[in-house]
């Protein structure tokens, strides 16, 4: 959480290196615009996508009571583990570093996150689940400052 707090108090400060300042005028987009080959903006969209699916497919778990399958979809499709998965080394060299930084940070926030769903799932209680409620609170987080930040062409 603290990088897209870094995030949004640099967005206030001034563009990161690889992204440009958007177009001035009544409906611009205040975001750093981050210029992507169309293949990989593709790539990138859909790998968005797909995190936001397994986020709804994590709450539906958690919902169901299936903590096990939560915590799998946690590490497998957003934490560290997904990376390759998401080809992730490939789109890095298009993105500026604080930008990389705050995915870097939602994907370590996603395995903690499986973590803490793995422990509610041994040791259930109203802190063991208020605990994953604070984890997946704190993944959004760094989906909402990248967001907040950056817009992809």
């Amino acid at each position: 959480m603290a990088v897209a707090q870094d995030m949004q108090h640099h967005h206030m400060h001034g563009p990161a290196a690889g992204a440009e300042q958007p177009q001035s005028g009544a409906a611009a987009d205040p975001r750093d615009l981050v210029r992507l080959p169309a293949p990989m903006q593709e790539h990138m969209l859909a790998n968005m996508r797909d995190h936001l699916a397994a986020v709804g497919e994590i709450v539906g778990n958690l919902a169901d009571g299936k903590l096990d399958a939560a915590a799998k979809i946690s590490e497998q499709r957003l934490g560290m583990t997904s990376l390759t998965q998401h080809d992730a080394a490939h789109l890095a060299p298009y993105m500026p570093q604080p930008m990389q930084d705050l995915g870097t940070s939602m994907h370590r926030a996603a395995s903690r996150l499986a973590i803490t769903i793995q422990d509610a799932d041994v040791a259930p209680s109203v802190e063991t689940m208020a605990a994953v409620n604070r984890g997946l609170s704190d993944t959004l987080s760094a989906c909402n400052g990248c967001h907040a930040a950056y817009r992809i062409r």
